[in-house]
């Protein structure tokens, strides 16, 4: 890839993580969501006793509700997603970095040696 073409390629990644972070939002608010219903029917049921029963009994509303574990694995696969992909544009910017350095180092060098050895008429 040429210098000319980093930023753009930054500004793309960066566009993808902001619809991969819009997809997370989206995907916690499902969660959230199944959550709150799941802790709503443990409210208002009488036969749970105790805390240990409450949360039993949380873990089997959500190990039933497909909706609730399609949620959760999509808002885990996106994570991971954005996770990588802040990987990648991690390391597209310090490439970037890294060939502007070696062409102001290139540049200082051709100036050194232009300035160094005076041509003679």
């Amino acid at each position: 890839m040429y210098l000319k073409d980093y930023p753009h390629a930054i500004a793309k990644r960066q566009y993808e993580l902001l619809e991969l972070n819009r997809e997370i939002r989206r995907h916690t608010q499902s969660v959230n969501f199944f959550l709150a219903s799941v802790d709503r029917q443990i409210a208002y049921d009488t036969t749970l006793k105790n805390e240990a029963q409450r949360k039993a009994k949380r873990f089997e509303l959500m190990q039933e509700d497909p909706d609730y574990l399609a949620a959760s694995q999509a808002l885990d696969e996106a994570t991971e997603k954005r996770d990588k992909l802040t990987v990648e544009l991690d390391f597209l910017r310090n490439q970037f970095s890294i060939l502007k350095l070696e062409l102001r180092d290139a540049i200082a060098t051709k100036e050194n040696l232009t300035t160094s050895f005076p041509v003679l008429p």
